[in-house]
Parts: structure tokens; C-alpha cells; sequence
């Protein structure tokens, strides 16, 4: 079963999960562990093992996407309206 994270957009608070793949969208529906508000939790999206800091930018003590891996996703949305992922 793999770890999934979580974050809520009311508190920012992120937690870890571990849930087997049909469970997965589960906590998105869930109240927040901290705030208890419903509804505001996502999942985050990062790739296991060594991450490259030279390509991520620093917001807030939160490590984003540089502008260009944004624009590339943003192309990539557009050529695949169907997509449900969401670019910040």
C-alpha cells in the first residue's frame, strides 16, 4: 500500500496516509485533523526518493514548482482538457 499526503487548504496542516488505492480519494471528503473543517483537503502530488532543490523555489517555507515546470503542465492541460489535475 503506498503513503499518500494530504494538505488542507483552510490551515495548511498536511498529514500522511496509508491506504490501499481504492481508498486513496478518501480523505478528500474528510474532516481536516486539525481544523475539522470538511471538504478543504488535497492531495499532494511529489515523486518518492531524491528531490532536486535547484528546481523548486521556495514560498513561504513551502518548496514549489519553478514557473517553467508550471507552464509546461499548463500546456499539457490544455492539450488534454479531459485532465483532472489542477495547476497552481
Amino acid at each position: 500500500m503506498p503513503n499518500y499526503n494530504f494538505e488542507c487548504e483552510k490551515c495548511s496542516h498536511t498529514f500522511e496516509e496509508f491506504l490501499t488505492i481504492s481508498l486513496m480519494d478518501a480523505p478528500l471528503t474528510a474532516a481536516c485533523p486539525s481544523c475539522k473543517k470538511k471538504k478543504h483537503i488535497i492531495r499532494l502530488i511529489g515523486a518518492s526518493g531524491k528531490v532536486d532543490s535547484a528546481r523548486l523555489e521556495s514560498t513561504k517555507g513551502r518548496l514549489r514548482p519553478t514557473q517553467a515546470f508550471t507552464e509546461v503542465m499548463t500546456r499539457i492541460k490544455k492539450k488534454h482538457p479531459s485532465s483532472n489535475f489542477e495547476v497552481r
